[in-house]
């Protein structure tokens, strides 16, 4: 049996001098990130049995060279200890916008006075972490294959497209990686697969409010990766927790795994086992860090970093539409979605920063219908933890729960009087939110056989 761990975007944050505040209001624990990798690279290196640890991307803020030289120092440290890190790179990554810039200072990438590094640059820069090691590569050399133990091998794959618009796979690529799992298959190996960007939806509303953060053309991707034999792929980029099997037309199954920021709320990265062609990824969640959290747990003082993005992007729905298209970044949103529909927005932000249930229902000739244990239920609150358990894979609220017969009910009426109207991608209405707030699908635990 071997046994390994995944984080992914770690996000690492680092300047010299460091500075009191964190740069920006972010969902992420910037400031932290560096405790919070600390202890989770400490938790790993006193993990009995497992020696590899899977890094899926982002693994810095901005890729900055500061940033590049904290974390490598972090990793080597790893690797003396005796432990693999194998990992892929991100654009977040690197400190320049397009994706074929080049330098032409001939300055080193962690010496250059600006700070930023070049995505040719990674590579060698990252060269010890599964790249030097390899037994097949494409193009640039930051896709690879990385052979995990006798018998099982791992498509680590860069997605970054054209690293704006794009993120994916353009067809020389995929065509490479078939054939990888091909070979793979051909040989007697067991194979999966670790990109950065999701190739299925974390929650159904994932596409409808950031569709360029996905997997580049993810529907037809997804099928010709499960067609061609690969079973599962190790995700990250969204920062949320979540665990989607698929059957494509043709019968075969895939998994998409796509995991939650290190950094971020809840603290959570996947344990996996491989054990006779199985593969098994079960949740495991930071236990401590060294930061002053006044006397709050991890997952409290994590939630309410979290939260507090959310509060701001709750209110300026309602009174500053500027100031939320200028926050909604950290959620993967893109600005003109929210000026796009920024009188609905506004609308329903002023009323939701008032509302509970039980008013909602009102007004929405329902109200018999919401169960009198939540009709008092806060509208802002109540978005607030349906945002976090979304991030976290909670989605709890079934529909034999009060809570979940109310939202329905206020769906299924707001269905009657606008659902003729609604995108056909949320209509209807109550199918839809149940898809929001209801997961049947266990996001902690998975089996699949490779």
């Amino acid at each position: 049996m071997i046994k390994l761990w995944q984080f992914t975007d770690t996000h690492y944050w680092e300047r010299d001098p460091m500075p009191a505040e964190p740069p920006g209001n972010d969902q992420k624990s910037i400031l932290e990130s560096g405790a919070i990798l600390d202890a989770a690279l400490a938790e790993f290196l006193a993990e009995p049995d497992c020696d590899i640890l899977l890094i899926s991307g982002d693994l810095t803020c901005n890729g900055h060279a500061q940033e590049h030289r904290g974390l490598l120092k972090k990793l080597r440290a790893v690797q003396a200890a005796g432990k693999r890190v194998i990992l892929i790179t991100a654009t977040h990554d690197y400190g320049h916008t397009h994706i074929d810039e080049r330098n032409d200072e001939g300055l080193a990438p962690l010496e250059r006075p600006d700070g930023k590094v070049f995505r040719h640059e990674l590579r060698e820069l990252y060269d010890e972490f599964g790249f030097r090691d390899a037994i097949a590569e494409y193009g640039d050399g930051l896709s690879y294959v990385a052979r995990l133990a006798p018998g099982y091998r791992l498509l680590c794959l860069n997605d970054d497209g054209d690293g704006r618009a794009f993120c994916g796979f353009y067809e020389p690529q995929m065509e490479w990686i078939l054939a990888q799992i091909e070979q793979a298959k051909r040989e007697g190996d067991y194979i999966f697969g670790m990109c950065h960007h999701p190739s299925y939806p974390p929650t159904p509303m994932f596409p409808l409010i950031s569709s360029r953060d996905m997997l580049g053309d993810w529907e037809a991707a997804t099928r010709r990766l499960a067609n061609a034999g690969l079973r599962c792929m190790l995700s990250g980029h969204t920062h949320m927790h979540n665990i989607h099997p698929v059957v494509t037309p043709e019968g075969n199954p895939y998994w998409d795994l796509n995991t939650a920021c290190l950094v971020g709320f809840p603290g959570v990265f996947r344990e996996i086992t491989l054990d006779n062609g199985l593969f098994t990824a079960r949740n495991r969640y930071i236990k401590d860090f060294d930061w002053d959290r006044k006397g709050l747990t991890v997952r409290e003082y994590l939630a309410r970093h979290f939260d507090s993005l959310l509060r701001t992007i709750i209110e300026s729905a309602a009174y500053d539409i500027d100031r939320l298209a200028d926050h909604a970044g950290g959620f993967s949103v893109e600005k003109e979605v929210i000026y796009k529909y920024r009188l609905p927005i506004t609308l329903a932000g002023k009323y939701v920063n008032r509302a509970t249930l039980g008013s909602l229902g009102r007004l929405l000739l329902c109200a018999r219908k919401i169960p009198k244990s939540v009709k008092k239920a806060s509208g802002k609150e109540l978005f607030l933890e349906l945002v976090r358990n979304i991030y976290a894979g909670e989605e709890r609220y079934g529909p034999d729960t009060d809570m979940g017969k109310a939202l329905l009910a206020i769906a299924a009426r707001a269905d009657k009087l606008v659902g003729k109207r609604l995108p056909s991608a949320i209509s209807p209405l109550p199918d839809f939110l149940l898809s929001l707030i209801y997961d049947e699908s266990p996001d902690d635990y998975v089996e699949i056989a490779l």
